[in-house]
């Protein structure tokens, strides 16, 4: 015997409607449902004409009320608005979504890093990355794989710049400037002391430079 999808009555003497809805339930359930359908699909024809992944991340919030409207009807059974398929599928897409997002913007702060000529321009791509991925993750119920990227993201920048302003040390020490390759030294050093890397991350890079820093005479009074 058939079972309302809101009230859970069941009884013979109840008609049901195509979504299994008793003749009870039906008018003030069945626009529910039927608005909750169509606006899963129109967030997903959003979804696909967005551009970027907060567009995309924006559209498929929009997805997931209009599931957990359609979840509030336990046994709810047409093509493509089962709501546990429909959540799983969306999580799905949520996880590719994000997981897109990290590898364009870890490759675009990559390539830019590249062909900068400076340790402010090197960094520079890398601090843009990391606001577009945090901005990214006021979107998400759990943001834990933005904010491991954000991580990685840092301590890659921190030790691209660590390595150029070391390499410049050695250079000005190769051309016996040595105060201004202590002064790099220095610098190489405050860089991994301020940025948002652990310092016990970083023992050995700031032990090296201290060595060298020591080694021409230490810190400039």
């Amino acid at each position: 015997m058939a079972t309302c999808i809101h009230c859970q009555a069941s009884s013979q003497f109840l008609t049901y409607d195509a979504l299994g809805l008793c003749h009870h339930c039906s008018p003030q359930h069945a626009p529910v449902i039927a608005e909750a359908i169509q606006g899963v699909s129109v967030s997903a024809a959003a979804r696909t004409k967005a551009r970027t992944a907060a567009a995309q991340l924006e559209a498929l919030q929009s997805s997931f009320e209009h599931c957990s409207t359609l979840e509030r009807y336990a046994g709810l059974r047409i093509d493509g608005a089962e709501p546990v398929r429909l959540r799983s599928e969306l999580e799905a897409i949520r996880t590719e979504t994000v997981e897109q997002a990290i590898r364009d913007h870890w490759l675009e702060a990559r390539e830019r890093a590249r062909d900068a000529t400076t340790p402010k321009a090197m960094a520079a791509p890398y601090g843009k990355a990391i606001s577009k991925l945090q901005d990214l993750a006021g979107l998400l119920d759990d943001a834990s794989a933005i904010d491991h990227a954000v991580i990685v993201l840092r301590a890659e920048k921190d030790a691209l710049v660590f390595e150029d302003l070391f390499r410049q040390a050695q250079l000005a020490e190769q051309q016996g400037r040595k105060s201004k390759a202590r002064d790099l030294y220095v610098e190489a050093v405050f860089l991994l002391r301020k940025d948002g890397t652990p310092d016990a991350d970083q023992v050995e890079k700031i032990a090296l430079a201290e060595k060298q820093i020591e080694r021409l005479g230490g810190r400039p009074a």
